[in-house]
């Protein structure tokens, strides 16, 4: 203890260091929160958006998984199927096959629906060409 401080000055000054060094560790405590909080923010960011580039052969892989199952049913009555073709079509279609014989027949349906982010669903043009090739194969169709 110095000679020129008196023993109530020197207990004040005690009592003040400690006093800062409990707030020196509270304020240690919180910048470090504060650190993790701004790291935990810069993982949640979101990033840049990019446009999504779609595959231009997946319309026709579903086309022909499709067309595949269509040909590969076996001649039943009343046989009837749910494919889901990938999600390019909104609509349902029912398509008939019909053979020779008028008593045996039997139906395939199909469902298809794009969605956009928000989940609205998006009718396509591919509708057309895949009801066309269909078609083709198929004697008639209900739509």
């Amino acid at each position: 203890m110095a000679k020129h401080r008196s023993r109530p000055t020197s207990q004040k000054y005690r009592k003040i260091a400690k006093g800062l060094e409990a707030l020196e560790m509270k304020v240690a405590v919180q910048n470090a929160r504060i650190t993790g909080l701004e790291e935990q923010m810069a993982q949640l960011r979101r990033g840049k958006k990019r446009k999504a580039v779609p595959n231009p052969n997946r319309r026709f892989m579903a086309l022909a998984e499709s067309l595949a199952a269509v040909e590969a049913l076996p001649n039943s009555k009343e046989a009837e199927i749910e494919v889901d073709v990938d999600e390019e079509v909104e609509s349902a279609i029912e398509v008939g096959v019909r053979s020779e014989d008028e008593s045996d027949d039997f139906m395939v349906v199909t469902k298809h629906c794009q969605r956009t982010r928000s989940g609205r669903e998006v009718k396509k043009r591919a509708e057309s060409k895949f009801q066309a090739i269909l078609h083709r194969k198929s004697k008639w169709l209900h739509f």
